[in-house]
């Protein structure tokens, strides 16, 4: 089938050609969750597979993905990767990489890898992905480094591998300055495969339309979706709205001060006022905390749309330098999701006067908690593994919030069974929390209490990534705060970005915190909270104090 560039404003054949490259996609999305090493990656799908055209412009991204790489992704591609490796020193076969986070996402265990794409000796398209590494040397992921340094290896951007020869000075060097190597290695060359089979797939598509590249198409995709973004933004009110959060921090609160600025067609969000950057690990660089303005401003104007470079163009932002949002260059920052992830919940929190029928509760998923298990085996071999806790989501205003949701994250869990494979622990809880939810007309997800046990016979390191202990997720448009989270060892408080040894027999107790509600909770139906109470998803007395609600003789009955 022969196209020409008229083709690409006929909308049917947009969309048909369109669907094509996100399956694509899709296809490398398969390839890297079955052939992964590691369960953050294979359980967890902490990773992202997307298309870039020749400029290194986003053009398609997996389905199911982290939505915020997708901006980090092309970011990186034209600002770093493209400058420093330009088209014609390549050579088909050529696999950049790098885990820098000034370039990539933030932190070192995300590795960004692009492979260019050649037809007939040029270089037509990219293929990228980004994905989270089960280990990267250092001290273990966790919040406590001072500095990158202590976090682990840093490569800057490298052929990975040379005209199709893996490169193996580097590959050496990587492989021997983390703790798993055999996993480290096997999602590098899993995330090379993904790659290829985009690669693949594209020539099959342009051979099959008969087409020499695929910028035309992509200049038509991205003209599409960036006026659909800038008629969406028309119809807000132009003016500045302002919120701020309080957080945890690491050992004093952050505040997060965000103005959305709206003007005509184009957004602006300027984070003065936001604490200065902190000592330990919770730092959000700036790659990360445009991905995360962007996202939430994507769900609020155009949430259909498949994420491509026209979706973002209409909005920019910018960060103090110095501040949590914009830190130094040698700042320590490996768990910049515990920051970043409440950036789209305080851009809702901003705009919930303007669209207060589209903006979220704050969600006790936002930021994961994540336990990093570290330790030996009975036989001496050493084990690591991620296992991720997520909190209530967020109300909405015709949805109470999902329980135990990640958001913005969009990451899994790893299934219980495979953890336990992976770590000696056993899982002796895991349970929904009643009245966790922040109360309203729609009512906050659940939070969790999850309860784990190391077996084994050596001791257990654990190293805690979490949020709102102290200050709970919030409401929206009159909602109540959910309830915060816990975390204790054998009983006792823990403190909640530290490391907790757990002896054999010990146990870890985690509670994430429950979503924020939306709207009064006057307006909340009879007919809901009884569903609840029904449920055991709130308690009678939860009822009465926060709903005014008694309930009837004849459910009591029933329930008793």
């Amino acid at each position: 089938m022969s196209v020409n560039t008229a083709d690409f404003n006929d909308p049917i054949n947009l969309q048909v050609m369109w669907n094509r490259l996100i399956f694509i996609a899709d296809q490398a999305d398969i390839v890297l969750s079955r052939t992964a090493f590691s369960p953050i990656v294979r359980e967890n799908h902490d990773y992202v597979t997307v298309l870039l055209d020749s400029r290194g412009r986003a053009l398609a991204q997996c389905t199911w993905s982290i939505p915020v790489f997708i901006t980090s992704l092309p970011v990186a591609a034209q600002k770093y990767f493209l400058p420093k490796f330009p088209p014609e020193t390549l050579e088909e076969g050529d696999v950049l990489a790098t885990n820098d986070p000034e370039i990539g996402t933030g932190h070192l265990p995300d590795v960004t890898m692009i492979t260019p794409i050649f037809k007939k000796g040029k270089v037509v398209a990219y293929a990228g992905s980004i994905a989270h590494l089960p280990d990267i040397g250092g001290a273990p992921l966790h919040s406590e480094a001072s500095d990158i340094f202590e976090e682990g290896i840093r490569f800057p951007i490298v052929k990975l591998h040379k005209a199709g020869v893996p490169n193996k000075d580097v590959l050496d060097i990587i492989a021997a300055s983390v703790r798993l190597p055999t996993e480290v290695m096997g999602d590098l060359e899993s995330m090379v495969a993904s790659n290829n089979v985009m690669g693949r797939e594209l020539l099959k598509f342009l051979d099959e339309y008969d087409l020499d590249g695929i910028d035309e198409l992509a200049n038509a995709i991205h003209a599409r979706s960036e006026a659909q973004t800038r008629k969406a933004i028309r119809q807000w009110p132009n003016g500045t709205y302002t919120a701020e959060v309080l957080l945890d921090g690491y050992d004093t609160d952050v505040k997060l001060k965000a103005s959305v600025i709206v003007r005509d067609d184009s957004i602006h969000v300027d984070y003065a006022g936001t604490s200065d950057q902190v000592l330990h690990s919770i730092n959000c660089r700036t790659n990360y905390r445009y991905a995360h303005s962007v996202y939430a401003l994507k769900c609020l104007l155009d949430p259909d749309t498949p994420n491509n470079e026209g979706c973002i163009t209409p909005i920019t932002d910018e960060a103090p330098l110095g501040s949590i949002l914009n830190p130094e260059q040698w700042t320590a920052g490996n768990s910049r999701n515990l920051i970043g992830h409440v950036i789209p919940s305080l851009i809702f929190k901003a705009l919930e006067r303007v669209v207060p029928d589209k903006v979220m509760g704050d969600s006790g998923g936002a930021p994961i908690w994540a336990a990093n298990c570290v330790g030996r085996r009975d036989d001496g071999s050493q084990y690591g593994s991620v296992q991720n806790f997520h909190g209530g989501q967020g109300a909405r205003a015709e949805f109470d919030g999902l329980d135990t949701l990640s958001f913005p994250s969009n990451c899994k869990v790893t299934a219980i069974e495979m953890f336990e494979i992976a770590v000696p622990v056993l899982t002796e809880c895991k349970e929904l929390i009643p009245d966790s939810g922040g109360a309203g007309k729609s009512r906050g997800g659940l939070g969790q209490r999850v309860v784990l046990r190391n077996i084994g016979r050596n001791p257990m390191n654990i190293y805690l990534a979490s949020e709102r202990v102290r200050h709970p997720c919030f409401g929206v448009v009159g909602g109540q705060s959910g309830s915060a989270g816990k975390v204790h060892k054998n009983g006792e408080p823990q403190f909640p970005k530290g490391k907790v040894v757990l002896k054999s027999g010990d146990r870890l107790e985690v509670e994430t915190p429950g979503g924020g509600g939306w709207g009064k909770t006057s307006e909340r139906s009879a007919a809901s909270i009884e569903l609840d109470l029904a449920e055991g998803l709130i308690t009678p007395q939860a009822a009465r104090q926060l709903y005014g609600h008694q309930r009837s003789s004849q459910a009591a009955t029933a329930a008793e």
